[in-house]
Protein backbone atom coordinates (compact mmCIF):
# COMPACT_ATOMS: atom_id res chain seq x y z
CA UNK A 1 0.00 0.00 0.00
CA UNK A 2 0.96 3.44 -1.29
CA UNK A 3 1.87 6.02 1.79
CA UNK A 4 -1.17 8.57 1.60
CA UNK A 5 -0.51 12.47 1.98
CA UNK A 6 -3.16 13.65 5.05
CA UNK A 7 -5.29 16.33 3.88
CA UNK A 8 -4.04 19.76 5.50
CA UNK A 9 -7.61 21.35 6.85
CA UNK A 10 -6.05 25.09 6.48
CA UNK A 11 -4.87 24.79 3.12
CA UNK A 12 -8.25 23.15 2.03
CA UNK A 13 -9.83 26.46 3.96
CA UNK A 14 -7.42 28.71 1.89
CA UNK A 15 -8.02 27.16 -1.29
CA UNK A 16 -11.69 27.96 -0.89
CA UNK A 17 -11.02 31.44 0.01
CA UNK A 18 -9.58 32.03 -3.03
CA UNK A 19 -11.96 30.36 -5.19
CA UNK A 20 -14.87 32.45 -3.22
CA UNK A 21 -13.00 36.14 -3.73
CA UNK A 22 -11.72 34.99 -7.61
CA UNK A 23 -15.63 34.83 -8.41
CA UNK A 24 -16.41 37.69 -6.19
CA UNK A 25 -13.49 39.61 -7.83
CA UNK A 26 -14.34 38.36 -11.64
CA UNK A 27 -18.27 38.92 -10.71
CA UNK A 28 -17.22 42.51 -9.90
CA UNK A 29 -15.16 43.24 -12.68
CA UNK A 30 -17.96 42.06 -15.14
CA UNK A 31 -20.60 44.50 -13.20
CA UNK A 32 -18.11 47.09 -13.15
CA UNK A 33 -17.26 46.38 -16.70
CA UNK A 34 -21.23 46.30 -17.61
CA UNK A 35 -21.51 49.79 -15.67
CA UNK A 36 -18.56 51.73 -17.39
CA UNK A 37 -19.25 50.15 -21.14
CA UNK A 38 -21.23 53.08 -22.84
CA UNK A 39 -19.10 55.73 -20.78
CA UNK A 40 -16.07 53.58 -22.38
CA UNK A 41 -17.42 53.66 -25.76
CA UNK A 42 -18.26 57.28 -25.50
CA UNK A 43 -14.45 58.07 -24.38
CA UNK A 44 -13.42 56.31 -27.12
CA UNK A 45 -15.29 58.20 -30.03
CA UNK A 46 -15.48 61.19 -28.64
CA UNK A 47 -12.41 62.87 -30.36
CA UNK A 48 -11.89 61.08 -33.75
CA UNK A 49 -8.82 61.96 -33.92
CA UNK A 50 -7.73 60.28 -30.59
CA UNK A 51 -9.96 57.23 -31.14
CA UNK A 52 -6.99 54.86 -32.52
CA UNK A 53 -4.56 56.09 -29.58
CA UNK A 54 -7.19 55.38 -27.26
CA UNK A 55 -8.18 51.64 -28.44
CA UNK A 56 -4.41 51.45 -28.52
CA UNK A 57 -4.21 52.08 -25.03
CA UNK A 58 -6.98 49.43 -24.17
CA UNK A 59 -5.68 47.35 -25.94
CA UNK A 60 -2.36 47.48 -24.55
CA UNK A 61 -4.36 47.21 -21.21
CA UNK A 62 -6.34 44.10 -21.96
CA UNK A 63 -3.26 42.60 -23.10
CA UNK A 64 -1.31 42.87 -19.62
CA UNK A 65 -4.40 41.99 -17.47
CA UNK A 66 -5.32 38.93 -19.78
CA UNK A 67 -1.69 37.48 -19.97
CA UNK A 68 0.18 38.73 -17.09
CA UNK A 69 -1.87 36.23 -14.56
CA UNK A 70 -1.46 33.60 -17.22
CA UNK A 71 2.10 33.76 -17.39
CA UNK A 72 2.34 34.19 -13.48
CA UNK A 73 0.45 30.73 -13.42
CA UNK A 74 2.77 29.08 -16.15
CA UNK A 75 5.98 30.21 -13.85
CA UNK A 76 4.27 28.64 -11.23
CA UNK A 77 3.55 25.03 -12.76
CA UNK A 78 7.02 25.28 -14.17
CA UNK A 79 8.28 25.89 -10.56
CA UNK A 80 5.88 22.98 -9.14
CA UNK A 81 7.37 20.52 -11.81
CA UNK A 82 10.65 21.39 -11.00
CA UNK A 83 10.13 20.75 -7.44
CA UNK A 84 8.69 17.02 -8.37
CA UNK A 85 11.13 16.37 -10.75
CA UNK A 86 14.10 17.06 -8.35
CA UNK A 87 12.35 15.33 -4.96
CA UNK A 88 11.06 12.44 -7.82
CA UNK A 89 7.90 12.39 -5.54
CA UNK A 90 4.65 13.69 -6.24
CA UNK A 91 2.95 15.99 -4.11
CA UNK A 92 6.05 17.01 -3.53
CA UNK A 93 7.79 17.02 0.31
CA UNK A 94 6.14 19.78 2.10
CA UNK A 95 3.53 20.81 -0.29
CA UNK A 96 0.33 21.30 1.00
CA UNK A 97 -2.90 19.42 -0.20
CA UNK A 98 -6.45 19.78 0.02
CA UNK A 99 -7.46 16.09 0.12
CA UNK A 100 -6.13 12.99 0.85
CA UNK A 101 -3.51 12.00 -1.81
CA UNK A 102 -1.20 8.91 -2.76
CA UNK A 103 2.05 9.79 -2.95
CA UNK A 104 3.88 8.57 -5.83
CA UNK A 105 7.40 8.36 -6.28
CA UNK A 106 10.14 7.23 -9.20
CA UNK A 107 9.01 7.35 -12.42
CA UNK A 108 5.44 8.40 -11.96
CA UNK A 109 6.60 11.39 -10.25
CA UNK A 110 8.95 12.85 -13.00
CA UNK A 111 6.34 11.84 -15.24
CA UNK A 112 4.14 13.79 -13.69
CA UNK A 113 6.73 16.46 -13.48
CA UNK A 114 7.40 16.72 -16.89
CA UNK A 115 3.37 17.16 -17.54
CA UNK A 116 3.28 19.93 -15.23
CA UNK A 117 6.19 21.46 -17.18
CA UNK A 118 4.66 20.97 -20.30
CA UNK A 119 1.69 22.47 -18.94
CA UNK A 120 3.33 24.99 -17.76
CA UNK A 121 5.36 25.54 -21.38
CA UNK A 122 1.68 25.61 -22.87
CA UNK A 123 0.42 28.36 -20.91
CA UNK A 124 3.43 30.24 -21.53
CA UNK A 125 3.40 30.05 -25.15
CA UNK A 126 -0.34 30.88 -25.26
CA UNK A 127 0.48 33.56 -22.95
CA UNK A 128 2.91 35.30 -25.21
CA UNK A 129 0.39 34.42 -28.14
CA UNK A 130 -1.89 36.07 -26.76
CA UNK A 131 -0.06 39.32 -25.84
CA UNK A 132 1.45 38.83 -29.64
CA UNK A 133 -1.97 38.93 -30.92
CA UNK A 134 -3.01 42.17 -29.04
CA UNK A 135 0.11 43.90 -30.14
CA UNK A 136 -0.66 43.04 -33.92
CA UNK A 137 -4.48 44.50 -33.50
CA UNK A 138 -3.33 47.44 -31.67
CA UNK A 139 -0.68 48.23 -34.26
CA UNK A 140 -3.22 47.66 -37.20
CA UNK A 141 -5.29 49.97 -35.89
CA UNK A 142 -2.54 52.52 -35.61
CA UNK A 143 -1.83 52.02 -39.16
CA UNK A 144 -5.21 52.05 -40.29
CA UNK A 145 -5.78 55.65 -38.34
CA UNK A 146 -2.62 56.70 -40.13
Amino acid sequence: MSEIQKADPEARRQALLLIVLAAAVGGLLIAGFEHIREPFREWLASEPAETARRAKLALYAAAFILCVPLVAFAVYLWLLGARVLRAQQFPPPGFRVIRDTPVVEGHGATNRGHVIQIIAVCLGIGGALLWMFFWWLARTIGEGAA
